[in-house]
């Protein structure tokens, strides 16, 4: 078994508040003894262990993390369970009690209350029950913020209270716990492409490429959905810029993971010109969209990229969803919105209602 004693003390005593030089007192070593085992240079003695142990109010299996393995492996299959962070089960509540309960039994899982936080954040719940959560929320991640020393968990954590914030109606404490991340400019997808070589490089490369093109479509909706979202003619015009961001970057046409954003981009724009009654274009990015959900549906589970930037990369995908088909769903939509009754006789919209039978 590899024993972390160094780490499981350093956490402990952080999570009390204690100095080294304190806890070295109380055990009659030196601080520089206590520092030393902190990062894994030695171990305490063993007849220090159940004074360390008493001196924390743990038990000696706990400071030397007996049954760690076996937990992290528990945590593990409930993080399994609770699927990718993006996907449906997140918003509509059917991970909420299966973390609750997995919290109650591994408290200071900060694994766990950063997904249980998450959870009570997103799930769209009824009215009544939304303040509770988001202050639950809220509170789950202070606790993280102040006893958690994972660097990565505390920022995807401060992502989640700002959202939380913003949920709330508490605008300015969001904006201020926005401002405590980084930047995209100081991340490390900015600066391991400098560190990285080879392979490695130019998979961080791919990687920082496809963020970029994720942060590009969030921005568009976004400015979309707010600054013109009475433009139908902005929208359309925003929504073709993204299409063309894509083009470039995969000139093969080579979409895995994306052809589910071409195919979400190709449904706002036929929607779009159905508010401004052109039927003809409508019918154009209907065509669009119906293809690409067929494209998505027939690929294999995992895929090879060939364009320029992203060629021999391996891509699932659903990467972090957990769509098993779009085609269905895409006939569900022309069917029975609204908005689509004005083309529904008409023999191109018919055939692609037929192609996706």
């Amino acid at each position: 078994m590899n024993i972390k004693i160094g780490e499981k003390i350093k956490e402990l005593r952080k999570r009390t508040d204690v100095s080294q030089e304190r806890f070295a007192e109380y055990l009659g070593v030196t601080a520089q003894a206590v520092s030393r085992w902190e990062v894994e240079g030695c171990y305490p003695d063993i007849e220090l262990l159940p004074a360390i142990a008493h001196f924390f109010n743990v038990s000696i299996d706990e400071l030397l993390c007996y049954d760690a393995m076996k937990s992290k492996d528990k945590i593990a299959a409930i993080l399994a369970q609770a699927g990718p962070e993006r996907s449906k089960s997140w918003q509509n509540g059917t991970n909420l009690e299966m973390l609750r309960t997995a919290v109650l039994e591994f408290p200071n899982s900060y694994d766990l209350l950063y997904c249980l936080a998450k959870a009570l954040c997103y799930t769209k719940n009824q009215e009544n029950e939304k303040p509770k959560n988001l202050q639950e929320s809220i509170a789950i991640c202070k606790r993280i913020l102040n006893d958690c020393l994972d660097d990565t968990l505390r920022l995807r954590t401060l992502l989640v209270l700002s959202r939380a914030y913003i949920n709330a109606g508490m605008k300015d404490l969001a904006v201020e716990t926005a401002n405590r991340l980084p930047s995209a400019r100081d991340s490390s997808d900015m600066i391991l492409p400098d560190i990285l070589e080879g392979n490695e490089q130019s998979k961080q490369i791919a990687k920082s490429a496809s963020l970029l093109s994720d942060m590009f479509e969030y921005l568009v909706v976004n400015l979309a959905d707010t600054k013109y979202k009475d433009d139908p003619e902005r929208r359309i015009d925003l929504f073709k810029k993204q299409l063309s961001f894509e083009e470039i970057l995969h000139e093969d046409g080579d979409y895995i993971y994306e052809t589910l954003r071409m195919r979400a981009i190709c449904y706002w724009i036929c929607e779009d010109y159905m508010k401004l009654g052109n039927y003809d274009l409508a019918l154009d990015y209907i065509e669009k969209f119906a293809a690409h959900s067929l494209q998505f549906d027939a690929l294999p589970q995992e895929s090879s990229y060939t364009s320029l930037i992203f060629c021999g990369q391996i891509c699932n995908k659903n990467r972090d969803l957990d769509i098993k088909d779009t085609v269905p769903g895409s006939r569900i939509y022309l069917t029975t919105r609204e908005i689509f009754a004005p083309v529904r006789e008409m023999e191109r919209f018919k055939a692609v209602i037929e192609n996706l039978k």
